[in-house]
Order: C-alpha cells, then sequence, then structure tokens
C-alpha cells in the first residue's frame, strides 16, 4: 500500500509539473489540470482513505512516510494551486489534511527556517 500510495502521489506531482505557468505551460493546460485532474487525484486519495479507515493512509493511528508523500502533493501541487472549495467534495481528504498539519513534527517543520524558504506554488 505504501508504495502505491507514493506513487499515485508522484503521478499527479508529475501532472502538475506540466501546467505551471511560470515554466511554460499554457493557460489551457492550467484549467484542464484544476478542473480534471485535481478532482480525479483527489477522488483517488479519498478512496483509499476511507478504505484504510479515513484517520492515515498506511497505519490508521499515526502518520507514516506514505501520508507524507501524499499530503505534499495534495497540498503543494493541488490544493495551493485550486480554488479554495476544491476539497470541498473530499471531506474525508480535507480532515485528513488538519490532521497530518496537527502532528507535532509537521508543526514543528512547518515552522522551521527550512520550511519557510523552500519554493511554494499558488494559484495561477
Amino acid at each position: 500500500m505504501t508504495d502505491k500510495l507514493i506513487a499515485d502521489a508522484e503521478d499527479f506531482r508529475t501532472k502538475s509539473y506540466a501546467t505551471i505557468i511560470a515554466w511554460g505551460a499554457s493557460k489551457e493546460a492550467y484549467e484542464n489540470f484544476i478542473n480534471n485532474e485535481v478532482p480525479l487525484h483527489f477522488g483517488n486519495f479519498e478512496r483509499q482513505l476511507k478504505e484504510n479507515g479515513g484517520e492515515y493512509f498506511v497505519v490508521k493511528d499515526r502518520l507514516t512516510i506514505a501520508d507524507v508523500a501524499v499530503y505534499d502533493a495534495v497540498v503543494s501541487f493541488g490544493a495551493n494551486r485550486a480554488p479554495d472549495d476544491c476539497l470541498d467534495k473530499f471531506p474525508s481528504l480535507a480532515q485528513w489534511i488538519k490532521r497530518v498539519e496537527s502532528d507535532p513534527g509537521i508543526v514543528s517543520y512547518h515552522a522551521s527556517d527550512k520550511y519557510a524558504n523552500l519554493m511554494k506554488f499558488g494559484k495561477e
């Protein structure tokens, strides 16, 4: 399951890279990504999360590398680039994001200079 989730996250990232307007993608490619790829992949992650009980992806009661990989893909390459309501149809995924972001290790990382200095993607 871990390998599949990491591969799914990488697939989503790869689709996203080709739609970044600042890197030469067309507005049409970006809009197709937002309107088609984001809901498709978010739906896939939502389904897999529910199949595992809805708390975390692999181990029901704690964060794993699969959760971190999916979180990065969903938030950095999806939710941060899409309209604010992009998670409305995926409530389990939205709750999972909040759970990941409340993990003490993630909280500490998000407060670090290392995180602050990363390039971040936003809405095009």
